[in-house]
């Protein structure tokens, strides 16, 4: 599927690994930096990767990969080298690889397993979605389909300090990754931390529980150091809720709300709404599957 054509060959280190993969200049730092918050939360290192795509009708598929690494590679190795600069200077280890093969996508997924990543982390540009692309054809399948867990960063949205994050919960397992992200950025930042839950007008007693749990166990996860505060607003609108409360705020990290192998979508039309239109930066996370065979094989059929 795919091979390395410069850098460090892709292997397993035992350590806590975040994989951040890297292809525009212009954002290629924003990724890193949140991959280090990661990494120095956890204990454990980046690996930055860039893919080299080499289409199926490309002229690509005769040349040999030496061949492309000499002709081809100059500019994507001077892209990696400056992205692997920031995770070096921030005192992080970190590896890197310039990878091709004929599928982003099927090249990324490799990578995930072939060095045991914990997590990925990938950019995302906005913008619309179809009844086929939810976030795009090289993120869709990754999101899908990752043995690990998935962040998907908005690139180009980027703030100068991060004093403030915004971090909703709905609670599960997407919830509880978007809240060791955001403890991770928030404790490298020193920023404060509102976990927000949003209920329906006039919701009983049992719903208000209910939101105030997912909120209560946001806090549990959160580092102890980081300053934090509940918010539980009354609407019908979630996503316009988050974006409004959001203008308030340096960053939202916000946790994949659909599961199951079955539905096409996969984020879920909240985060999918919020990272579109806001104009702060935006993480969406989801947590690695726990599939059974069933759930792989349809996976795998999916592309």
């Amino acid at each position: 599927m795919s091979s390395t054509v410069a850098g460090e060959q892709l292997s397993p280190t035992g350590e806590y690994t975040v994989l951040v993969a890297v292809n525009n200049p212009r954002n290629a730092e924003q990724l890193v930096r949140t991959a280090v918050d990661l990494a120095v939360a956890n204990d454990g290192r980046v690996h930055v990767v860039s893919v080299i795509h080499k289409h199926h009708t490309s002229p690509f598929l005769l040349f040999e990969d030496e061949y492309i690494k000499s002709e081809f590679s100059g500019d994507r190795q001077r892209l990696v080298d400056r992205a692997t600069s920031v995770a070096e200077e921030a005192g992080v280890p970190v590896a890197d690889s310039l990878l091709v093969g004929s599928s982003v996508s099927g090249v990324l997924l490799d990578a995930i397993d072939t060095v045991d990543a914990d997590a990925i982390l990938l950019g995302w540009r906005g913008g619309s979605t179809t009844s086929d692309r939810v976030l795009g054809t090289t993120i869709d399948p990754v999101v899908r389909r990752a043995r690990c867990d998935v962040l998907v960063e908005r690139v180009g949205l980027t703030t100068s300090t991060v004093d403030t994050i915004l971090l909703p919960t709905v609670g599960g397992p997407h919830a509880e990754l978007a809240t060791e992200a955001t403890g991770a950025i928030a404790g490298r930042n020193d920023a404060t931390v509102d976990v927000l839950s949003v209920i329906k007008p006039g919701a009983d007693d049992r719903a208000r529980d209910v939101a105030a749990g997912h909120i209560e166990r946001s806090l549990e996860l959160l580092p102890t150091e980081v300053e934090t505060s509940r918010l539980m607003i009354e609407s019908d609108d979630i996503a316009g809720t988050i974006l409004d409360v959001g203008e308030d705020h340096d960053v939202i990290v916000l946790g994949a709300t659909r599961q199951g192998v079955l539905t096409r979508r996969v984020a879920g039309s909240i985060p999918r709404t919020v990272g579109a239109e806001t104009d702060r930066p935006f993480v969406m996370t989801k947590r690695r599957p726990d599939r059974s065979r069933l759930g792989e094989l349809i996976a795998s059929w999916w592309p």
